[in-house]
């Protein structure tokens, strides 16, 4: 069995690295770890005013750097967790960049993904509407199974 779990280091990301660790798995069964690194620009920014225009480059460098930290924290952190109980962890190729949405449902698709497994903020109402909905948009559109785990 293939499973894809995907993280971002948060309190729900964690429940979620944690449901797979702590049940039993059919032998030989591989575990993927992802976090995405995505940078959200402010939604009054346009393509004529970069945000370089507006902020230092340096602050976006740092943002950028710190981003990368966290993803690639995220992922250590649920390799760790994983392997001590004896799963099969597989390595990824570094932290990708990009919409987690469509990474997520790229690299199930072509890694052969038997399931799916991500967390979800619960987030509702406004705060739903402006960040959408990573769980949701992957388990509609996923070619295998998936798991969410709520908090």
């Amino acid at each position: 069995m293939k499973i894809l779990l995907a993280t971002d280091g948060s309190e729900c990301s964690a429940k979620a690295v944690y449901s797979v660790a702590n049940r039993p798995w059919p032998t030989k069964s591989q575990i993927r770890v992802v976090s995405v690194v995505q940078l959200l620009t402010p939604e009054n920014q346009t393509a004529a005013s970069p945000l370089s225009a507006e902020y230092p480059t340096s602050l976006l460098e740092q943002v950028w750097k710190d981003a990368r930290a966290r993803a690639e924290e995220a992922v250590a952190d649920a390799r760790r967790t994983l392997s001590a109980v004896g799963l099969n962890v597989c390595d990824c190729k570094g932290t990708p960049v990009g919409e987690p949405r469509a990474f997520i449902l790229d690299e199930a698709k072509a890694w052969g993904a038997d399931l799916i497994v991500l967390g979800s903020h619960g987030r509702h109402g406004l705060d739903r509407l402006l960040m959408g909905s990573v769980a949701e948009s992957v388990a509609l559109h996923a070619h295998c199974s998936v798991e969410v785990v709520r908090r």
